[in-house]
């Protein structure tokens, strides 16, 4: 089972520290001493949505650095086929991440994702947010 903390940051069971997911960065909505940002409630409600639908049943991957410079956890985060990092960035809720250690496949989807998103004016991209 897994506890949504924001749209890119999870409490995961069997993991004994938060969870946060690889490659993206969604706006902020739990940061201390910081206001909401726009589409944070919207990339946490996905997020909240996408472990819904999985029923909790998610797969975490490691791929390149297992922590990020202020020692997080990094992780991709799957159901079945569908890769929840890459989905926020589709949604137009996340901004791809391409300039930290992990894999070249990842990052060309996430650029293709990211592409979509902008073409069609999702969320961040509709000229508000992040």
């Amino acid at each position: 089972m897994a506890r949504v903390v924001d749209g890119d940051t999870l409490l995961v069971e069997g993991v004994p520290e938060r969870v946060r997911l690889q490659g993206i960065d969604t706006p902020e909505t739990v940061k201390e001493n910081a206001p909401v940002e726009p589409w944070g409630p919207e990339a946490t409600a996905f997020t909240k949505a996408f472990i819904a639908a999985a029923g909790g049943r998610i797969r975490i991957e490691v791929d390149g650095e297992p922590r990020d410079r202020h020692g997080r956890f990094l992780a991709f985060v799957w159901h079945e086929e569908r890769l929840l990092n890459e989905e926020l960035i589709r949604a137009g809720l996340a901004r791809a991440m391409l300039r930290y250690s992990y894999g070249a496949a990842k990052k060309s989807r996430f650029r293709a994702a990211q592409r979509e998103a902008q073409a069609a004016a999702r969320g961040i991209w509709s000229g508000g947010g992040l």
